[in-house]
C-alpha cells in the first residue's frame, strides 16, 4: 500500500491511475496530456454516467490505465457523476478496480478552494500525487507558491504542470511511478473530539483484530489503545483507523461504511461518542469542516505569497463589469448567442449539402445496376437514407461542440450560465439547465445527455422534459418548406421573422411547461446554484478539437445507431404491403406514381387514413398524416415523405416540383388543401410535438425507464394538438 507496485511479467496487473479535482481545475486537460489519442469513452455498466479511460507509458516502461471522472468539490456527492467519481476513488465499484494511484489536479491560482477536496482524499490512505496545474495563471495573478514546502507538508510529491502546454507532464509521470501514501494531517480539531476519535479508532482497530472480542472495546482508554495498536512496525496504522472513525462520526455513510456503521459494537461506539461531544456543545460535522478549513488556511499562509491586484485579476474584473451587468450583460449574451447560431447554420449548410450529395452519389452508384424492387428500395430508401440521416447532422453537431468548447475554455460559458440563472430560476429551472437547453437547439440528444451535470434529480428531470421544445436542426427542412411556400411573397425579412417566432414559441412553451411541472409533480424551487467563475483565457485549439471530437463521436454512436435503425423501420412501413398487382402493372411506366400508390397502400398510408378523422380539425388530410407518421423517426423525414406522396420522387425543402404539387392539391370539395392556416397549424405542430423516437430512447436511458419518455410523448403531442387546432381554426376565420 506504500507505493505503486512495480510487478512485471504477463500476469502483472495494469495499474489504475484515477484523476480527481475540482471543476475547472484542468483535470481533463491533464488527462489528454497524459494519454494523447489513446483514449476511449464508454458508460459504466447499468448507469448512464460516462467512463473516459486512456493509456499512459510510465518512465519505467510500464503501461498504466488513466481514468478521468467528473469534477467535484468534496467527497459528498451531489450528482450521479460525482457519486460515481467518489465510488471509484474509494474502490467501491465492482466494475472498476481500486485505483493504485490518485492524481489530484489542483488549480494553483485557487489553491485554498482546491485544498478542501485534497484534504478529504488524503484521508483515503491511497498513494497520491498532486498535479499543481495552471501555474502560468497563478503567476499572472501575482501568486508565488512554495512547492517544495507544500510537498513536505503533505508528505507526497507535488508536481508543477501547465496542462495545455504539456509542461511538467514527464515529471508527473515519474511521480506517478513512485507515488506513496500521504501523511494524514493533524487536523486542528477540538481536543474533546480528538479524544473521541482516538477512542473510536482504537475500538475499530481492536474489533478488527482476531485476538480481541467486541466486549473489550469499552474498557480501553486512549493510552492503552495507542500503545497496543502501535506495537507493530507501522506506527501510522492507528491513524488509518482514526480516519475511518472521523468519517463515521461526521455521518459519512458511503457504501464502504454502511455495514461497519450498522454493526452493534460500532454503532454503540459512535452513539456514545456523539452524545458526549454534543453534551459539550460540539457538532462533529461542523467541527470537522471547520478543522479542515483551518488546516487549509494554515497551509496556504505558509505556501502562498500574493501581490496586490495583479494585471490578470484587474482585466477579469473590468470585463466582468460589462458581461455580468444586468443590462449590458444580457445584451452581450444575446449578441454572442446570435453570432453563434448564425455562424452555426451558415457554416454548416454547405457541409450538410455536400454530405447529402455524397451519400446520394454513393447510393446511386451502389444501386444503379439493380432492378427495381424491394432490395434496391431497401438499399436506397432504407440503408443509405438512414446513413444520410445520421451523417447530415454531423456538421451542425460538430460545430456546436466547437463553439461550446471555445466558450467554455475562454471562461465565458460559466458567465452565460450565471446570467441565465436569473431568468431560468423564475421558471423553475436551474442555472446549469442553460447548457443542455442551448445544446438542444442543434439536437435534443446531446442536450439531454448534458443534463448529467445537474446535481438535483428534480432539476434534471425538469430540464429533460422541456429540452425537446428547443427547435433542433431537424425541424429546419419543414420550416423552410412551409415558410418558403406561404411567406415568400412578403420578402426575406418577413420569412426571417416567422422563423424567429417559431424559435420564440418553443422557448416560451418550455418556460410555461417548466413552471407548470415545478408547481405540480416536480414541486419545489430549483436547488441553489453554486458556480465558479474562472478567469478569462485564450482557448486552446487542441482542447477544443478533442471536446468537439468526443461530443460528435458520442452522438454518432449513441443517436446514430437508433436513427439508422428507425430509418429502415420507416422504410419498411412505407413500402409494405404494397399496391395490388393490377396497380403495379398499370403504373409500371411511371415510377413516381407507383411510389405514391405504394405509400398509399403501405402500413404508414393505412395509418394515415386511419388517423385522418383525428387530424382533420387541424386542417390535415391522410397525406399529411402519412408525413406525420414518418416524422416520428426523424422530423426531416416529413419533407421526403411528401415528395413520395406527391409523386415527385426525391425532394427536399427547396424542391420546386414538390411545392407546385402541394399547391395544386385539392380537397374533395375542390378547395385548396395547402393554405396559410394549414401551414401555420403545421408549423406550430412541429414546434411543440414530440416526433423523435431517438430522443425518447435517450430519455428512457437517462431516466432509467419508460415512465418519463411516455409522459413526454403524451403531454407534448397533446399540447401540440391543442395549439395547432387553435391556430388553424383562428387563422381560417381571419383569412375568411
Amino acid at each position: 500500500m506504500g507505493t505503486m507496485s512495480n510487478a512485471t511479467g504477463p500476469a502483472a496487473k495494469t495499474p489504475l491511475v484515477a484523476l480527481a479535482g475540482n471543476p475547472n481545475s484542468g483535470k481533463t486537460t491533464i488527462f489528454n496530456a497524459l494519454t494523447g489519442l489513446r483514449q476511449k469513452v464508454g458508460n459504466y455498466p447499468g448507469v448512464t454516467v460516462e467512463r473516459k479511460t486512456g493509456r499512459v507509458t510510465l518512465p519505467d516502461d510500464r503501461e498504466a490505465e488513466v481514468l478521468d471522472r467528473a469534477g467535484t468539490y468534496s467527497r459528498i456527492a451531489r450528482s450521479p457523476d460525482e457519486a460515481i467519481a467518489m465510488e471509484v476513488l474509494r474502490g467501491l465499484r465492482r466494475d472498476t478496480p481500486e485505483p493504485d494511484v490518485i492524481v489530484v489536479v489542483v488549480d494553483a491560482s485557487n489553491l485554498q478552494r482546491n485544498l478542501y477536496l485534497l484534504s478529504q482524499i488524503l484521508e483515503l490512505g491511497r498513494p497520491t500525487v498532486v498535479a499543481l496545474n495552471m501555474m502560468d495563471i497563478a503567476r499572472r495573478h501575482g501568486l508565488t507558491l512554495d512547492v517544495p514546502r507544500l510537498s513536505a507538508e503533505l508528505g507526497i510529491e507535488v508536481v508543477e504542470v501547465v496542462g495545455h502546454r504539456r509542461r511538467g507532464i514527464e515529471r508527473l509521470k515519474e511521480a506517478i511511478a513512485r507515488a506513496r501514501v500521504p501523511r494524514l494531517p493533524d487536523w486542528p480539531l477540538p481536543e474533546p473530539m480528538k479524544e473521541e476519535l482516538l477512542m473510536v479508532g482504537g475500538g475499530l482497530a481492536i474489533l478488527d483484530s482476531r485476538d480481541h472480542d467486541s466486549t473489550s472495546v469499552a474498557v480501553h482508554s486512549s493510552g492503552p489503545v495507542r500503545s497496543w495498536i502501535c506495537r507493530d512496525d507501522d506506527p501510522r496504522r492507528l491513524d488509518r483507523y482514526i480516519a475511518v472513525a472521523e468519517r463515521l462520526l461526521i455521518g459519512d455513510r458511503a457504501a464502504d461504511l454502511n455495514r461497519l456503521a450498522a454493526s452493534p459494537p460500532v454503532s454503540r461506539l459512535l452513539a456514545d461518542a456523539d452524545r458526549r461531544l454534543r453534551s459539550r456543545g460540539i457538532d462533529p460535522m461542523e467541527a470537522d469542516v471547520e478543522a479542515h478549513y483551518r488546516w487549509i488556511e494554515s497551509v496556504a499562509s505558509r505556501i502562498v505569497k500574493r501581490e496586490d491586484r495583479p494585471p490578470a485579476t484587474r482585466w477579469t474584473e473590468r470585463i466582468d463589469r460589462i458581461l455580468l451587468h444586468r443590462v449590458w450583460g444580457l445584451l452581450g449574451f444575446a449578441l454572442i448567442m446570435t453570432t453563434l447560431f448564425v455562424s452555426l447554420f451558415w457554416l454548416a449548410e454547405p457541409l450538410m449539402g455536400g454530405i447529402e450529395a455524397g451519400v446520394g452519389a454513393v447510393s446511386e452508384w451502389a444501386t444503379g445496376g439493380l432492378d427495381d424492387g424491394p432490395l434496391k428500395s431497401l438499399l436506397a430508401d432504407g440503408i443509405f437514407a438512414g446513413v444520410g440521416a445520421v451523417l447530415v447532422f454531423i456538421p451542425q453537431i460538430a460545430l456546436l461542440f466547437v463553439f461550446l468548447a471555445i466558450l467554455e475554455d475562454s471562461g465565458y460559458l460559466a458567465r452565460a450560465a450565471f446570467i441565465m440563472d436569473r431568468l431560468l430560476w423564475r421558471v423553475g429551472l436551474h442555472g446549469k439547465s442553460f447548457i443542455p437547453l442551448l445544446s438542444s437547439f442543434a439536437c435534443a440528444i446531446p442536450g439531454i445527455l448534458a443534463t448529467r451535470t445537474i446535481e438535483n434529480r428534480t432539476d434534471r428531470l425538469a430540464t429533460i422534459l422541456v429540452a425537446p421544445f428547443m427547435s433542433c436542426s431537424a425541424r429546419l427542412p419543414v420550416y423552410t418548406l412551409l415558410i418558403g411556400m406561404f411567406f415568400a411573397a412578403y420578402g426575406p425579412l418577413a420569412q426571417a421573422g416567422v422563423m424567429l417566432l417559431l424559435y420564440v414559441l418553443g422557448i416560451a412553451a418550455a418556460a410555461a411547461v417548466a413552471v407548470a411541472f415545478r408547481r405540480t409533480f416536480l414541486r419545489g424551487s430549483p436547488s441553489a446554484f453554486i458556480l465558479e467563475l474562472p478567469t478569462y483565457k485564450a482557448p486552446q485549439l487542441s482542447q477544443v478539437a478533442r471536446q468537439a471530437w468526443t461530443g460528435t463521436s458520442q452522438f454518432v454512436r449513441r443517436a446514430g445507431s437508433i436513427i439508422f435503425l428507425l430509418s429502415v423501420v420507416v422504410w419498411a412501413a412505407t413500402y409494405y404491403p404494397g399496391p395490388p398487382d393490377e396497380a403495379t402493372e398499370r403504373l409500371a411506366d411511371d415510377q413516381n406514381a407507383l411510389a405514391a400508390e405504394r405509400i398509399a397502400q403501405s402500413f404508414a398510408g393505412r395509418l394515415g387514413h386511419a388517423i385522418e378523422p383525428v387530424i382533420a380539425p387541424l386542417g390535415y388530410d391522410w397525406k399529411i398524416g402519412v408525413g406525420l407518421v414518418g416524422a416520428f423517426a426523424a422530423r426531416e423525414v416529413f419533407v421526403s415523405t411528401m415528395g413520395i406522396v406527391y409523386s415527385v420522387g426525391e425532394a427536399d425543402e427547396e424542391s420546386a416540383d414538390l411545392r407546385e404539387a402541394m399547391a395544386a392539391d385539392r380537397r374533395p370539395d375542390g378547395s385548396a388543401l395547402w393554405t396559410a392556416p394549414v401551414a401555420a397549424s403545421l408549423l406550430v405542430w412541429f414546434v411543440l410535438a414530440m416526433q423523435c423516437v431517438s430522443t425518447l430512447a435517450v430519455v428512457r436511458r437517462e431516466t432509467g425507464g419508460w415512465k418519463w419518455p411516455l409522459l413526454m410523448m403524451v403531454y407534448m403531442n397533446a399540447l401540440a394538438y391543442a395549439a395547432a387546432l387553435v391556430t388553424y381554426q383562428t387563422a381560417r376565420l381571419i383569412v375568411a
